[in-house]
């Protein structure tokens, strides 16, 4: 009961998925399925006439036909074939090319899924999986390729189907049933080997995932150093191995399997042609087995018998490769029906920010029981500049991910001018933030776009001169223009020849540069200067206070010096409020404050000495 519960379920989720892309495919290209109905139509349309053509050239032979009218009718016939033919192949390229689109689109669907999703699910080691399983077969296995192949084969098949049968019922019922048994037994046996072959694949689908992963890392830049220096390429080159002896194996299960099946289903083709031969020749001879027919029905017949064994195999295998594919590509389903972003956006405006306020709040990640912020309350006024320190993993960033919505808590409440932030307009609420986290990305874009990030090209020329000043405070103008295309210089070398690669200090400027840039309410620095050498950490903290003039911002750094900048420091220990008061007022007395920042003090000394 078990078993067949499970068969049934598997069953429905077969088609579940099929709906699904079929519905997808019909969005992303409503055409391609006039273009696979016609392709399909001509294809067939040509195979059926070219069954009739001996008959018509015999039986036009048995009634005196002249030259002539053997001429014009054989012209007529080549007419007909060729104008078939000629749309089939106008349809072929023109399904080639949507199939191709189809394929890319699927990528953008996924890319604007992820987008749409919550952050928290980004976060999620199951939805992680899943997305890394979705995405696979579409980009790596081509199934999205290999499920329309086989939508073009199945559909010209069944629609060749139709015609030869149609044929052979009016040729012999009896007979015609016995084809098909002949066509059911081969269909078994290609179904047994399906069966193994997406068995097996299914298994081999993570064994080729990590090879991939291994043969991919061995070209990519990022991991020639250590390659080189720690001799790892040997122990590269074994874990390659041990995944190609073991893909190896897998496949001489499946070249097995496949053999045996070939060699059934050649025999059962033996069988349907000695049928074939012995009751059309039969009927030719005598009228025992029905009335008799002529040699041009003979060629129909037997024609007719050899599609239909070759379209009704092929409809089987296209069958199967669609039940396959839509296997493969069920995790890519299963992600697109993820519940999307459940933020609401309210219908307030955030409005010039005079107060942010942190109001008993708690939260613990998703799957997880430990609460990273438990009853943290705490009050940043306009123009504030507060620094948040900690111990790691105290919650730092935790509370940067909060203001900025990428997570919601758990209770308690964050209040913008004593405003719900889930009670303003999303768009608006965000648009009043400019953050820099500790992970921050720079686009392979020109570096005019990467700063102006929400402009067009014509715009930022426009606006080049309040770019440069930005630069300019930050400290990266000259670079910038040292560069042979200057704002238009392009960041990916690995995209662009003409493109640059800037340092790690560089890039964090220009990141910094990106949100002074915006003219945001509040300004979050989250590790901002993780990446620069001491002395350009000195120069962002001399400048720090006229990078955020005008705004309200919160600095968290693991280097304490930079708590010495800002008007007040909040400190974090075990998701709680350990302390919030001056620099200053911190220092005078015994506390996790003052330890931290005397024992890195005394590090950053040593080091010097």
């Amino acid at each position: 009961m078990k078993q067949a519960a499970e068969k049934t379920g598997s069953r429905l989720q077969v088609v579940r998925t099929i709906s699904t892309l079929l519905r997808l495919i019909c969005k992303l290209d409503p055409v391609y399925f006039g273009i696979l109905a016609l392709s399909a139509l001509s294809r067939s349309g040509a195979s059926i006439l070219t069954i009739y053509i001996p008959r018509i050239l015999i039986d036009g032979y048995g009634r005196g036909w002249t030259a002539g009218h053997f001429a014009g009718v054989i012209a007529l016939l080549v007419a007909g074939r060729y104008l078939l033919l000629q749309v089939f192949a106008l349809m072929k390229r023109q399904d080639k090319i949507h199939r191709e689109t189809l394929q890319q689109r699927f990528v953008v669907v996924f890319a604007d899924k992820v987008m749409k999703l919550d952050y928290a699910c980004l976060e999620d080691p199951s939805v992680l999986d899943l997305k890394e399983r979705a995405l696979f077969p579409v980009t790596s296995y081509g199934a999205v390729y290999g499920l329309l192949d086989s939508f073009l084969l199945l559909v010209t098949g069944l629609v060749t189907l139709a015609g030869v049968l149609v044929i052979l019922v009016d040729f012999d019922p009896w007979f015609t049933a016995l084809v098909l048994v002949l066509g059911v037994v081969s269909m078994l046996l290609n179904k047994r080997f399906m069966a193994t072959f997406k068995s097996i694949t299914e298994r081999l689908i993570p064994i080729n995932r990590r090879y991939g992963y291994y043969l991919d890392t061995t070209t990519k830049a990022d991991f020639q150093k250590e390659f080189r220096l720690y001799g790892m390429s040997e122990t590269m080159n074994r874990k390659i191995g041990t995944y190609t002896e073991e893909i190896r194996r897998w496949l001489h299960q499946i070249y097995v399997v496949q053999a045996n099946t070939r060699t059934g289903q050649a025999v059962v083709t033996a069988l349907t042609r000695f049928v074939t031969y012995s009751a059309v020749a039969l009927r030719i001879l005598t009228d025992h087995l029905g009335p008799r027919i002529s040699l041009g029905s003979f060629s129909v017949i037997v024609g007719a018998t050899e599609s239909f064994a070759v379209n009704f195999a092929g409809v089987t295998d296209a069958v199967m490769n669609v039940i396959q594919n839509a296997g493969f590509l069920a995790p890519f389903c299963e992600f697109l029906e993820l519940p999307e972003s459940s933020h609401v956006s309210g219908t307030g405006m955030p409005g010039p920010l005079q107060t942010l306020t942190f109001e008993n709040v708690c939260f613990a990640y998703p799957k997880h029981d430990r609460r990273v912020l438990d009853n943290v309350s705490f009050q940043l006024k306009k123009g504030e500049k507060i620094s948040i320190v900690g111990l790691n993993n105290a919650g730092k960033s935790t509370i940067v991910k909060l203001i900025c919505r990428l997570f919601e808590p758990d209770s308690g409440r964050i209040l913008w001018n004593d405003t719900d932030i889930r009670e303003l307009n999303y768009d608006a609420y965000t648009a009043a933030l400019s953050c820099i986290f500790q992970d921050f990305q720079l686009f392979p874009f020109s570096i005019g776009e990467n700063i102006a990030a929400d402009k067009t090209e014509s715009e930022i020329s426009e606006e080049a001169g309040k770019i440069r000043q930005v630069l300019r405070r930050v400290g990266i103008l000259d670079d910038i223009e040292a560069l042979p295309h200057g704002l238009a210089t392009r960041m990916d070398k690995a995209l662009y020849e003409d493109a640059t690669d800037l340092s790690g200090g560089q890039k964090q400027k220009l990141a910094i540069a990106r949100a002074v840039y915006k003219k945001a309410e509040l300004i979050i620095l989250d590790e901002p200067t993780a990446a620069l050498d001491p002395l350009a950490e000195a120069e962002v903290y001399e400048h720090f206070h006229e990078l955020t003039e005008g705004h309200t911002a919160i600095f968290i750094s693991h280097r304490m010096s930079s708590s010495t900048f800002c008007d007040r420091i909040l400190l974090l220990h075990d998701g709680k409020v350990a302390a919030c008061d001056s620099h200053g007022n911190l220092m005078r007395g015994h506390n996790l404050y003052r330890d931290l920042f005397e024992t890195q003090a005394r590090h950053y000394r040593d080091k010097a000495d």
